[in-house]
Formats: C-alpha cells, structure tokens, sequence
C-alpha cells in the first residue's frame, strides 16, 4: 500500500537523481530506497523514473507524482504538528462550560493563566446554570463542564468528579441598614429582599426554612441571575442581600465593599463543584489540562472545602 515514506523516498530521489545521494539523504540503505521505489512502481503499475548509469530520471508520471506527494507531505507534516501542539495544549479549541460560582471565583484565573501559557489555544465558555449545561453536554456541544453538582441527578449518560466544596452565606453592601445590629435573627430577615443565581427546586424548601418562611411561600427574590458581577453591582447599589459562596465575592469582601451578615442560627450554605462529563468518552488533551488548571486553583481558594 502507498505510504508517505514510499513518496518521500520519491520525491528526495526526483531532487538528487542519484539512488545513492537519495539514499544518503534519507539515512537508508541505498538497497532498500531501491525496493521502496519499485515498490511504488509495482503498486501504481506505471515507472516512475528512468534508471541508467549517470543516475536516475523521473518520467512524465513520475513528476506527476512527485509534484501532488509534495503537497501531500506538506499538509502531513503540518497536521503532525498540529496534533503534537494539540496533545501539548499549544492550540486547538475546547468548549466547556461553567457554572456561576466557579465562574466568578477560579475561572477567571484560570482562563488569564491558559491566555498567557498558551497563545495559540481558543476557549469557548458558556456559564449558566447546570440544566442549560448539562442539555448542551448531551447534545456535545460542551466537552464537559464544572459547576455545582448537588442539582444533578443520576445519570448512566454522564460522569461526575468532584473536585472540592464552597462554603457562602448572605453579603450586602457595607451600608446596609441591618448591618446596625452586631448579631442578626432569621426574625430579621423578614422584611430582605435577595439577590440570587437560579435555584434548583429542590434547595427551596432548605431555604425557605432558613429564612422562616411558610412552605410553598415564594421567595422574597429581587433579582435572579447566573452572572455574579450583575448580581454583584445589584448589592452594592442596593439593599438587595446576595446568596452566594465565600469565594465568588473574596475580592468585594477583601476591599470592604460587600460585609457578610452574621445571623444566629443560619445553616451554613454551600456548593459542591464538580466536573461533568460524557461518560465513556475520551476528554481530549485540551480538556485535560484545563481541568488540571483548574483543579490546582481550587484548592487554593479561600473556604473551598
């Protein structure tokens, strides 16, 4: 069967019309250069060069050859480099998706890091909420994705690894009006109104029993949605309360801009980040060192787990 080595043994031996030169090029015997060209001939049933004693000639058919094997060596040396920039993570393009709270805490560090190491990599990312990206899993319009996992059910289709825990509560802007009393009561937060990411229904019922209200009573929400900087900028310019983990807004609380209310007998909130992804399917080595990076940024989170 024709190989490229085959046609690289033919086209060194257009350009040095010498099997012995040829041959020294190649680092080949000048024996088995022979063979390989005979080879060639046999398969393609046609003479490729005209041999005598001054050296060897292509013939028409072999230029021919010669001319499309060059193309062909060209296009099969780029994609060899392509791959091994790929399995490197040199380049190529990964999609994969992202929660809201792994997207406003080590998302952004990890993207700035895979930017500056990896130029010639292209990552798209979706952030939503986990039944947006589980739909776009299925449909493999995502690798995988990394969010809280507490809302995903059993599913023999996807796997889950779990990479770590992040612990949150109730933050508000630094002028907030409960913030006058050092210790607050659920009492108290009857009157609040909050700023959330889309909840799952099956953290309502938690939560309405956390903030003392009836079941079924809806929740006194504000503003919702998966992107933290809005909701965010919707605290500090408000008396909205924001549900969220710790390290999704350690910057505001680092520089004073968003204080987290300290209320008796709250149950501490939290958020399980994993990752999803097909089960049975071979993530690309794309996706490996993403979730490498991002497994290392986890860890160094503040109250992560």
């Amino acid at each position: 069967m024709m190989n490229l080595n085959k046609l690289k043994h033919a086209v060194v031996l257009a350009e040095q019309a010498n099997f012995a030169r040829a041959a020294e090029k190649l680092h080949i015997s000048q024996p088995a250069l022979s063979r390989s060209i005979s080879g060639l001939e046999e398969e393609l049933g046609v003479r490729l060069f005209d041999r005598d004693q001054a050296g060897a000639a292509a013939t028409a058919a072999g230029r021919q050859l010669v001319s499309r094997a060059r193309d062909l060596l060209y296009a099969a040396g780029n994609l060899r480099q392509e791959m091994t920039q790929l399995r490197d993570g040199e380049s190529g393009q990964l999609a994969f998706g992202a929660g809201p709270f792994p997207a406003a805490s080590f998302l952004p560090a990890v993207l700035a890091e895979l930017a500056r190491a990896y130029p010639r990599m292209h990552t798209e990312v979706e952030v939503s909420h986990s039944d947006i990206l589980m739909e776009h899993l299925i449909a493999e319009r995502l690798e995988f994705f990394v969010a809280d996992t507490r809302t995903i059910n059993p599913n023999k289709h996807v796997s889950i690894r779990h990479l770590g825990r992040q612990y949150g509560g109730l933050y508000c802007r630094r002028e907030h009006p409960l913030l006058a009393k050092a210790m607050l009561t659920i009492a108290d937060l009857q009157t609040a109104k909050f700023a959330s990411v889309h909840l799952s229904d099956r953290f309502l019922p938690p939560l309405r029993k956390a903030l003392g209200l009836a079941a079924g009573q809806d929740l006194p929400l504000i503003t919702t949605c998966d992107n933290i900087y809005v909701l965010k900028h919707v605290v500090m310019h408000s008396d909205a309360i924001l549900l969220c983990t710790r390290p999704a807004v350690v910057n505001e609380l680092s520089s004073g801009e968003l204080l987290e209310l300290k209320i008796d007998g709250w149950q501490a909130m939290y958020a399980e980040i994993g990752i999803v992804s097909l089960e049975r399917r071979s993530l690309s080595p794309l996706a490996e060192l993403v979730l490498c990076k991002i497994a290392g940024h986890i860890t160094t989170l503040p109250n992560s787990g």
